[in-house]
C-alpha cells in the first residue's frame, strides 16, 4: 500500500473531527494532499510537428479497414473527446452532428481520454496497464518502442474488427477489398504492418513523418510513430489543468486561491474527500484509485466478449474480479455524460444517487437508457450483487442537499475549453492526406489547438 493510500485510508475519521469542529481551506487542502491528488502538470515542448502528424492521424479513416471510421469517430471534440451515446459505434457508423449513428454496436462506453498520462492503467477493464516493474501489458505483444499507455491503447482498435478493421470480405467506401480484414487475428503486428503501408504510400503522409521523425531513415517509419503521434496529439488537446478546483488547489504555477469554489462546490469536496467517503476510490490526480470495483452497475449492451460483461474477469480470471471495472477518472466528468462503463446513468446526479444505494438500482424492474426502456434480469442482477464492493456506497447517509453539493463539486472539476482555445470541433484538420472526409463533428471546424 502506497504511503498516500495508507493516509487516505485515515481520512474518514480524521474529517468527520474536522467537519465537526468546521474546516477551514488549509484542512480541506491537507485532506486533498494526503489523497495523493494535485494539479496535474501540462509538457509544452513536444515537437509542433509531430503533434500535427497525430492530428491528422487522428482524424483520418485511412487507419480503419474499410477507410469509413477514424479515432475521432468514437472521441468528437465537440463531444469534449467522447461520442455522447451509452455506447461506442464503430465500423459501419456515420457521423451526424455531434453523435455517432449506425454501424456496429461496441460493448462498452467510450472513454474520453482527459489527462490519461497521468494514469497506470486504461480501459474499462485496465487491459492495458502499467506493471510494477515499469513494463507495460497488453492483450497482445506490443511493438519494441511502445513507451506509454497511451501508445499502447492506441494499437488496439486498428486491430479490432469491430473498432476499425472490418470483417473478411469486406469492402471499402471506395469499393476496393479491404485488406486489413483478410489478415488472421492471430497475426496483429502483420494488420499494423499494413496500415503503415497504406500510410506511406500516400506522400503526404511520407513528408509528414519525415518532417515529425527526422532522425527516422526514409522507409524505417512504423506503427510505433503512428501511436506515438496520436498519443501526443491527444496529450496536446485533452491535458486540462485550468478547473475551479485545480484554482482552489493550485501549483507550481499559480498560488491557491480560496475563492475559486463556488460554496456549494466546496461544501461538496468536504463530503468528497471527508465522511462521505468518496476518496476510498477516487484518489490521485485523477481521482481515481486505477483499481477495480464492483458498483452493482446494471448490466447493458452486447457485453465484451459477447454475453453480460464481467469486466475485469476478462483479464484476470479471478472470480472475485467479476463485474469490476476500472474506478473512472472524474477530471471534466460533467461535461462527458452518460456514465459508467455501459452508459447506462444518463446525467451526473443519477450516477451519484446509484451509489447510495446500489442494491435498489438493481433491484429494479427496467431501467431507462438513451431514451430507450431496458429490462434488469433479476438472476443477473443476482449475481451481480454477489461480488458487490463495500466501497461503492457512502460511508454515511447523504441528505438530498448534500448531493447536490457533491454534483457541484464534481461539475468543479470542469476545464473552461473556451479559455484552452478549444471550442467545439478543435483541432479537426480541414482536411486529411488520404483525401477521405474528415471525421468530426460535422461542425464549423477551428484548425487552432
Amino acid at each position: 500500500m502506497s504511503h498516500a493510500r495508507s493516509i487516505a485510508a485515515l481520512i474518514p475519521a480524521v474529517c468527520a473531527l474536522a467537519l465537526a469542529a468546521g474546516c477551514g481551506e488549509s484542512d480541506l487542502r491537507a485532506r486533498i494532499d494526503a489523497a495523493g491528488v494535485y494539479s496535474p502538470g501540462r509538457n509544452d515542448s513536444v515537437p509542433r510537428a509531430r503533434i500535427e502528424l497525430g492530428r491528422l492521424l487522428f482524424f483520418d479513416p485511412e487507419l480503419s479497414g474499410n477507410r469509413d471510421v477514424a479515432c475521432s469517430s468514437c472521441h468528437l471534440p465537440v463531444d469534449h473527446a467522447g461520442d455522447g451515446q451509452p455506447l461506442g459505434r464503430g465500423v459501419g457508423g456515420r457521423n451526424a452532428g455531434s453523435e455517432r449513428q449506425g454501424g456496429v454496436e461496441l460493448p462498452r462506453h467510450s472513454i474520453a481520454p482527459f489527462n490519461r498520462s497521468y494514469a497506470q492503467s486504461l480501459l474499462w477493464d485496465g487491459r492495458v496497464e502499467r506493471l510494477a516493474d515499469g513494463s507495460i501489458r497488453a492483450p497482445v505483444p506490443l511493438p519494441s518502442g511502445i513507451a506509454t499507455l497511451l501508445e499502447a491503447q492506441a494499437l488496439l482498435p486498428l486491430i479490432d474488427r469491430q473498432e476499425m478493421r472490418g470483417e473478411a470480405g469486406d469492402v471499402d467506401v471506395r469499393g476496393e477489398p479491404n485488406e486489413l480484414a483478410s489478415i488472421s487475428d492471430d497475426d496483429p503486428r502483420a494488420v499494423w504492418d499494413a496500415v503503415m503501408r497504406r500510410l506511406m504510400a500516400i506522400e503526404g503522409y511520407r513528408n509528414a513523418f519525415a518532417t515529425a521523425f527526422p532522425d527516422v531513415p526514409i522507409g524505417e517509419h512504423g506503427i510505433v510513430h503512428v501511436v506515438r503521434a496520436i498519443a501526443l496529439f491527444e496529450m496536446r488537446l485533452w491535458e486540462l489543468t485550468d478547473t475551479a478546483f485545480d484554482g482552489f488547489l493550485g501549483s507550481e504555477h499559480r498560488p491557491p486561491s480560496d475563492d475559486a469554489l463556488h460554496p456549494l462546490a466546496r461544501r461538496g469536496a468536504e463530503l468528497f474527500f471527508g465522511d462521505a467517503g468518496c476518496v476510498r476510490c477516487h484518489d490521485g490526480p485523477l481521482l481515481s484509485d486505477d483499481a477495480f470495483h464492483n458498483i452493482g452497475v446494471p448490466p447493458f449492451g452486447p457485453g465484451k466478449a459477447g454475453g453480460i460483461d464481467e469486466g475485469r474477469f476478462l483479464v484476470t480470471g479471478d472470480p472475485r474480479d467479476r463485474f469490476a471495472f476500472r474506478t473512472p477518472p472524474l477530471r471534466n466528468v460533467a461535461l462527458t455524460p452518460p456514465y459508467m462503463h455501459d452508459g447506462v446513468f444518463g446525467t451526473l446526479r443519477e450516477a451519484v444517487q446509484h451509489h447510495l444505494d446500489p442494491e435498489a438500482t438493481l433491484a429494479r424492474r427496467e431501467l431507462l437508457v438513451g431514451g430507450v426502456r431496458v429490462p434488469i434480469d433479476p438472476a443477473v442482477a443476482a449475481d451481480i450483487r454477489t461480488t458487490l464492493s463495500e466501497d461503492v456506497r457512502p460511508l454515511r447517509s447523504l441528505a438530498p442537499d448534500e448531493v447536490e453539493a457533491l454534483s457541484s463539486f464534481l461539475e468543479s472539476l470542469s476545464s473552461n475549453t473556451e479559455q484552452f482555445g478549444l471550442p467545439p470541433a478543435a483541432g479537426e484538420p480541414p482536411e486529411v492526406p488520404s483525401g477521405l472526409p474528415v471525421q468530426g463533428s460535422s461542425v464549423e471546424r477551428a484548425p487552432r489547438f
